[in-house]
Order: C-alpha cells, then sequence, then structure tokens
C-alpha cells in the first residue's frame, strides 16, 4: 500500500484488492473445484413460439408464447461429524452432473457456446503456509470470500479478454462483472470467540469506506491462490479512508483475443 499527499494536504492511499475478471460459474467451478465450502449463481433463458392466429391471419395477428427457463445455485458445503470429509464437494462427477442439466435446461438453439451461470458469491477453503507467515494466524487454513460487482471501466477490456470464446457479453447477455475478495478469515477462528482471525475485510467498492487490508497478504492470495488467467491485484485509490475508484496508472495491462459486448452497455441482460 502506498500513499501520496496533494498540495492541499489531502492523503491519497493506494489499496490493492484481490479480485477475479470472471463470474463465469464454469470458470469458477474449473478454477477451484472442492474448494469450493460456499457458491450462489443463476441464469435463466427465455424463449419464444409465435404463430399466426389462422382466421385472422391477413391482419398480421400473432400469438406468442413465452417459455422460461431458470437454474439457481445456494450451495453450502455440508460436514459430516463423522468424517473429515464433506458430504457434498464439488468434485468432479458433481461438476459434469451440473454442466448435463445446464446444457439440458439453459442451451438455446441460437447458442453457439455452452450456457453458463452468472456467480454473486463464491467461498473457497485454502491451506498455503505462505498466507499464515504474513498474519498473525495460528494456522495455515483461511475462508476467502469474493463476491460480484460491476466491472470498473479500466478492467472492462481486461475482463473481456478473460473470458474471451465464452460467450458471456455477446450471446449470454452477462454483465462485465468482476468477483471482489471481500474477506479473509482463519477458518479454525469462524468456531472460536477467542479471536475474530479476520485478515482483509471491505464491503465492496460501492458500499465500503474503509478497506481493511494486508498488503503482503493480498499480493501472496493473487500470486498463489488466484488464477493467472483470471487474477488481479485492483488498486484502489483510498482518500480519508474512502475508496474512490481503481487506480489506471497502476493497472497492470494484459494481452489478448477480446469479447466485446456487441451491444451497449446498458442493454446487457443482469446476469
Amino acid at each position: 500500500m502506498s500513499s501520496t499527499s496533494d498540495p492541499a494536504g489531502t492523503v491519497k492511499r493506494t489499496t490493492a484488492i484481490p479480485a477475479l475478471k470472471t463470474n463465469s460459474a464454469r470458470a469458477i467451478l474449473d478454477a477451484f473445484g472442492d474448494s469450493i465450502i460456499q457458491l450462489k449463481a443463476s441464469s435463466s433463458v427465455v424463449t419464444t413460439n409465435e404463430t399466426l392466429v389462422e382466421e385472422l391471419r391477413e391482419y398480421g395477428v400473432l400469438r406468442a408464447q413465452e417459455t422460461k427457463q431458470t437454474l439457481d445455485i445456494d450451495y453450502t458445503q455440508l460436514q459430516d461429524s463423522d468424517s473429515s470429509n464433506p458430504d457434498n464437494p464439488w468434485d468432479e462427477p458433481a461438476i459434469e452432473t451440473l454442466y448435463e442439466h445446464l446444457d439440458a435446461i439453459l442451451d438455446a438453439e441460437t447458442q453457439s457456446v455452452k450456457p453458463d451461470l452468472a456467480v454473486q458469491s463464491v467461498t473457497i477453503r485454502v491451506t498455503d503456509e505462505a498466507l499464515q507467515e504474513v498474519t498473525p494466524a495460528r494456522t495455515a487454513e483461511f475462508d476467502l470470500h469474493f463476491e460480484a460487482s460491476k466491472a470498473e471501466e479500466a478492467l472492462r477490456e481486461q475482463t473481456r479478454r478473460a473470458n474471451a470464446g465464452r460467450g458471456l457479453y455477446t450471446e449470454l447477455g452477462f454483465n462485465v462483472t468482476n468477483l471482489n475478495l471481500h474477506s479473509v478469515i482463519e477458518t479454525v477462528t469462524k468456531y472460536s470467540e477467542t479471536s475474530d482471525g479476520e485478515y482483509l475485510s471491505w464491503n465492496g467498492p460501492e458500499d465500503d469506506t474503509r478497506p481493511k487490508v494486508n498488503p503482503q497478504l493480498a499480493v501472496r492470495i493473487n500470486d498463489r491462490i488466484l488464477p493467472d488467467q483470471y487474477g488481479v491485484l485492483k488498486p484502489y485509490h483510498v482518500v480519508d479512508d474512502e475508496v474512490i475508484d481503481v487506480a489506471d496508472e497502476a493497472l497492470e495491462d494484459d494481452t489478448g483475443d477480446s469479447e466485446t459486448d456487441g451491444e451497449p452497455a446498458d442493454s446487457e441482460a443482469e446476469n
């Protein structure tokens, strides 16, 4: 975290927040699998069947029938008290079964890409001693919670490039969205009253004014936990404890093909 002062004496800090440049359920499940302990995602597809009313054919009277198919995930990992293994992990068979239902329920004839779900939030459980080393944590197991938020203007093109080929913003109508890291909690402290064990916390760029961030922890999470294709450290300007926006000049650029929206931003579907 760096800081500068303007002539008026206002202190402006730059705080880096780890984030994922995607909200694709397929991308998240493929990246984290059975490390996921909480997941909320949803999507829907509407098909319309139009036919002319025969008696009024010459008047152009149409009958339209819409069918809406919706698929939601509201997942919490269930733990068997008699075993260290969860009852319902997102293992390979579970993921494949979900994809089969996605293809069966949300596939549309007009789509050339695989149907997907828009992730609203996800929590992953990781074990990494490198994270423990830069915190007062007593153990190396942490829960990382991410929540969806509209990608800032400086991140929109990078986000499109990271998701190229998925058709999220063209055929599936997703908003250009990132999953921002909201909290890092030492797992064992969630069941103890001795310490809160929270080493990163904020409520996102729209709502939070006091991000609590360990800079070394943020860097290690981005380097060691997040997939290279989607991981990013977002450098936010913080003035008087208020998050302003992403510091464009501090962002690392990336290269690659871009998947354009194909439509103006305000016409994107609510995914």
